[in-house]
């Protein structure tokens, strides 16, 4: 492969696992055609395809024990696969975007691989392999939201990697706790990976944001249901995250109140020391 184009459709379109965890060539160059292909879904070998099938994550109660520990991170390895992929998806699809948006695409993608072969590698010697358990496609369910560079930023970035600095955090410090620091750190090095790809989507947000308009308001535009804003935090809202990211004051005040039915799940009971940082979203 030559271009990044030729890269992207590599990801997508290969089945196999390794071959979406390829680093990018170095001499990769970006030769725009807005003639190309894009595919609707991406191709799965048989142990990670997509299931219908609902597997709860473990409880934060619960992760006392290392197997579930392990639980957790396959559900959080099959959210930076599918990130891998639809970032792929964004470089296909955007062909007239800039290069340095196209670019920073690129770097986060790279950076999904490298959280994915993280999580793959602390899993497996907890005793579980990648596939083990039922795989959801929540991630390209949204796909048809996010047909302009603005609304890709809003979801992706500023929404499900947004809600990953809550969970990032949360996790690693739950990981302290019981002394799995190996788990720990891979969930601190995600956090700050986070922090920058936010940092990337709000970059692209507030470059077209109407003079008079704040960035929570044209934020909400870009959302449809069933998408809303309550997906761009976890179940506990941790608002220091989002001033690291840039968000504006009335940004962050707002999403922390916002309210809806996104969720039925009974609260999960958080350390104390956990809670003084933030509130529950539910």
């Amino acid at each position: 492969m030559k271009t990044i184009n030729e890269y992207c459709l590599h990801i997508v379109l290969s089945s196999d696992l390794e071959d979406k965890l390829l680093s990018p060539p170095k001499d990769l160059v970006d030769v725009l055609d807005e003639s190309i292909r894009i595919p609707e879904q991406p191709n799965r070998e048989k142990k990670i395809q997509f299931s219908e099938k609902k597997v709860k994550i473990p409880r934060i109660e619960q992760m006392n024990q290392a197997q579930n520990r392990a639980l957790a991170m396959h559900h959080f390895a099959n959210h930076e696969l599918m990130a891998t992929e639809l970032f792929a998806m964004a470089i296909l699809m955007f062909q007239n975007i800039s290069s340095e948006i196209r670019a920073d695409f690129l770097k986060t993608l790279t950076d999904e691989q490298k959280h994915f072969k993280m999580y793959r590698e602390r899993i497996r010697l907890l005793g579980v392999e990648f596939g083990d358990r039922p795989l959801n496609s929540l991630f390209w369910k949204f796909l048809k939201l996010m047909q302009t560079p603005e609304r890709f930023a809003a979801i992706m970035a500023l929404s499900l990697e947004g809600a990953n600095l809550d969970y990032s955090l949360v996790y690693k410090n739950v990981f302290d706790l019981y002394d799995d620091l190996d788990s720990s750190k891979i969930m601190n090095t995600i956090y700050h990976d986070e922090i920058k790809h936010v940092r990337r989507g709000l970059k692209i947000i507030h470059k077209k944001i109407p003079n008079g308009v704040s960035d929570w308001d044209y934020y909400q535009t870009l959302l449809e249901f069933p998408f809303t804003p309550r997906r761009a935090k976890g179940f506990f809202f941790v608002p220091d995250s989002r001033y690291k990211a840039g968000f504006s004051e009335k940004f962050i005040k707002n999403l922390g109140e916002y309210k809806d039915k996104f969720s039925n799940r009974k609260k999960e009971i958080l350390p104390d020391s956990i809670k003084i940082w933030g509130t529950y979203s539910d």
